[in-house]
């Protein structure tokens, strides 16, 4: 084919207009990751001034919140167990949120079947769970059912699930679902049976010593988990955590127990304690890597659980709020010299960043122009003299002190005659 001259004098044009698209193809600035939706459970039962506070401070940050309302039990030739929650239905309907609630049921054996006490247990306490919050003005945005069924038993579950939708309809259904789940054929059975389901990518394994390393939330395990959930087409969020807990063993290295919330315990005789706690940092490359892939399945991501300040093995509201963001939390650590008229001066540490701060190796004091009288340590650090003006305070062995954003620690003071000339020094970097 013999195209006519004034055609191919057209095409040196076209060609350079081609090429001039290309080249802004190629050079338009990439779009910033869309952000997520965040959700949060309130998971306690009794409700507190400060877990009250903790929502109004952190609502701006969240599009749902997933309140505890039961905790039910099922024991054989017995009444079934049920701990009610109380939540401040004033608080969650001023809150401006869509509010979910959740049932929690311990592990059960079945069978399922619809005719069974069980499960005309289960349907009645939601309807009474829904009928509740309406009665406070809060239509409920969902229902989420909590339980930890063994993979063999996701067929019988099923017909829990399907009685349950049925019996609250037209409120949602949401399953918590566990990532051993989405390896057998019976999870595809089942993830249809609810409106969407929650992919809970933290657990707790029990280590067999001590010293075993363990962790809440394993991200590369979780990519495969959320890899795979997304493949099945049904709408999930993924559960991450902010939560902490200690683990405490016998001499034998026996598990004795678990502590999380609640006071501090303390360890006697041979007894050791091992704390771990969601990674900060881990959380938020997870939560940025979501960002960037935007999983069509995916509804977002909820946390479990709301980081209280008397949660001391939970996230600080700061650090909660920049792993949303995507933003690994740094630890910015200040020591402090606050001096005094008559010569005392106190060492403070003080927590500046957005992560925990942790200080684990010694301060050294240094002064002049001033004659030295006394000094102690504070909070487990010990005082040497190691020179005419020189001292040192070192660290505890074991239990070092944890700041959280914006908290400050006393761990020593020095006394002379006078105000000195004094400088504080720490041999590696405060970025811990």
């Amino acid at each position: 084919m013999t195209l006519p001259p004034r055609t191919l004098r057209f095409l040196p044009i076209v060609a350079l207009t081609l090429i001039a698209l290309s080249i802004a193809v190629s050079f338009r600035p990439r779009l910033p990751p869309v952000p997520l939706n965040h959700s949060a459970y309130i998971w306690q039962r009794e409700w507190t001034d400060g877990l009250r506070e903790a929502m109004q401070r952190n609502q701006a940050f969240i599009a749902e919140w997933a309140v505890l309302a039961a905790e039910v039990e099922f024991r054989a030739n017995a009444a079934p167990q049920v701990a009610r929650a109380l939540p401040d239905y004033a608080a969650l309907r001023d809150s401006g949120r869509p509010i979910s609630f959740a049932i929690r049921i311990a592990p059960y054996p079945g069978p399922f079947d619809r005719h069974r006490p069980e499960t005309g247990f289960v349907l009645q306490l939601a309807r009474e769970t829904l009928q509740n919050a309406r009665r406070y003005g809060i239509e409920p945005a969902a229902l989420h059912l909590d339980f930890d069924a063994a993979t063999r038993q996701l067929d019988g579950y099923r017909h829990w699930l399907e009685a349950l939708r049925e019996a609250i309809a037209p409120t949602p259904l949401v399953l918590t679902a566990l990532p051993t789940w989405l390896n057998s054929p019976a999870f595809a059975r089942l993830a249809p049976a609810a409106d969407r389901y929650v992919l809970q990518v933290h657990s707790w394994a029990v280590p067999k010593t001590p010293d075993q390393p363990f962790t809440l939330c394993d991200p590369e395990q979780a990519k495969r988990a959320i890899i795979k959930a997304a493949r099945l087409n049904r709408p999930f969020q993924v559960a991450l955590p902010t939560y902490g807990y200690r683990a405490w063993f016998d001499g034998q290295n026996r598990l004795l127990g678990l502590s999380a919330e609640g006071p501090a315990l303390t360890a006697a005789g041979n007894t050791q304690v091992r704390e771990v706690r969601a990674d900060p940092v881990e959380m938020a490359g997870l939560v940025n890597w979501l960002q960037n892939r935007r999983f069509a399945a995916l509804r977002g991501v909820i946390w479990y659980r709301l980081p209280l300040p008397e949660d001391r093995l939970s996230w600080n509201e700061r650090t909660w709020q920049s792993v949303m963001r995507g933003q690994p939390p740094a630890a910015i650590t200040r020591l402090k010299l606050e001096q005094t008229a008559d010569g005392l001066v106190d060492v403070v540490l003080q927590a500046n960043g957005a992560a925990d701060s942790v200080l684990d190796h010694p301060v050294r004091l240094d002064w002049r122009q001033a004659r030295f009288i006394a000094a102690d340590g504070l909070a487990g650090f010990t005082v040497s003299r190691i020179a005419p003006n020189r001292l040192r305070l070192q660290p505890p062995a074991q239990e070092l002190p944890r700041l959280a954003p914006g908290q400050q620690l006393l761990i020593g003071w020095l006394r002379f005659n006078q105000p000195p000339e004094i400088s504080a020094h720490v041999d590696t970097p405060l970025a811990r």
